[in-house]
């Protein structure tokens, strides 16, 4: 089976550049209260954006930097411009391969909420009925990935399906409504606006969750300026475990997410009931997404053993008063959101 072509200029382009001279700036202070700024896109990563709301009863303030792509927000927190970003599970890989050393994934945030979207006339029910069709991608997220690693081990021959580069929003969306691409791959809450929209509709039998690699979506990065301080960060902690508790419920995440992003209440819903909220680390699969970086083109070389060390488990290992090996995802409620 062929890998998809890879454009590498444009991929390393979007990537976090070099670690030479980075400036790490400290915790800022407001009225001598610790301010955490986060870099985070206007999505479903509720837990994150939800920090905001329940930080002060910790006794810090959050600042969110409200910037589009997980390389943006990672680049942020390398040069200091933020303490913390959320990021995708291939973002430690590229982390390692750049050499870049003062990042650390140190918790979880989300599972599913990302999936193929097919029109509304098309119902593949085998990875390989995508052959001949052409599938609306966006470069240089872990959604597209998750898609290349299901249909290939799906059976689909990847160099027999057409695949279009579209962005999220009015792009994918109209792509899809003119015919332009036979599906595309996003990720919540864009993709549920498509479904509730009646553009287009999750196929019965296809999940990008369904690989090896399983679901596991996003998670938060932090500096490890930041982690030097190991009572903060395990406060830090014990907030956003306090907000994933919060966003567990349905109300809560459909006000949060309505306010965020502009979509729908029904939107929010299903959304809401594609994707589980787990700080639990899925190290399986961001090792093994390393593993496979020089196949798809976000690394130029296995970097699964470097990020075997890019893992910071101690925050949320005092704040829950969990081992590391109860921290280690994914949460089986996880396996129940995949179509099979």
């Amino acid at each position: 089976m062929r890998s998809p072509p890879i454009d590498r200029r444009r991929f390393l382009h979007a990537g976090f550049g070099s670690a030479a001279g980075i400036s790490v700036a400290s915790l800022a202070r407001a009225q001598s209260v610790p301010v955490v700024s986060i870099a985070a896109s206007r999505n479903a990563a509720a837990p994150v954006w939800n920090l905001a709301n329940v930080s002060e009863r910790f006794g810090f303030k959050v600042e969110m930097s409200v910037l589009f792509t997980y390389a943006e927000q990672t680049r942020a927190a390398q040069i200091g411009q933020t303490n913390a970003a959320t990021c995708g599970i291939d973002t430690m890989a590229t982390v390692a391969d750049q050499g870049i050393t003062n990042l650390r994934y140190i918790a979880a945030d989300q599972y599913g909420g990302q999936n193929l979207v097919m029109r509304k006339d098309l119902n593949p029910v085998r990875w390989s009925d995508l052959e001949g069709r052409t599938i609306g991608v966006v470069p240089g997220t872990w959604a597209r990935v998750l898609f290349y690693i299901a249909a290939s081990e799906g059976g689909a021959d990847l160099g027999k399906i057409r695949f279009n580069n579209v962005s999220v929003g009015a792009t994918a969306q109209e792509a899809l409504r003119r015919g332009d691409v036979d599906g595309v791959v996003l990720f919540t809450p864009h993709c549920d606006q498509l479904v509730v929209g009646g553009i287009g509709h999750y196929p019965e039998k296809l999940d990008i969750g369904a690989s090896s690699l399983g679901c596991a979506n996003s998670g938060l990065l932090a500096t490890t300026e930041l982690l030097a301080d190991r009572t903060f960060a395990a406060n830090l902690m014990k907030a956003y475990l306090a907000s994933m508790a919060e966003i567990r419920d349905p109300a809560t995440f459909t006000r949060l997410v309505t306010n965020l992003t502009g979509i729908s209440p029904d939107a929010a819903a299903l959304s809401f009931r594609n994707q589980v909220f787990s700080e639990k680390i899925d190290v399986k699969a961001i090792v093994g997404a390393a593993r496979l970086g020089p196949t798809f083109g976000f690394t130029k070389a296995d970097a699964s053993a470097k990020v075997e060390g890019l893992f910071d488990f101690g925050p949320l290992m005092a704040a829950s008063g969990k081992s590391r090996e109860e921290l280690v995802g994914p949460p089986n409620e996880a396996l129940t959101l995949i179509r099979r």
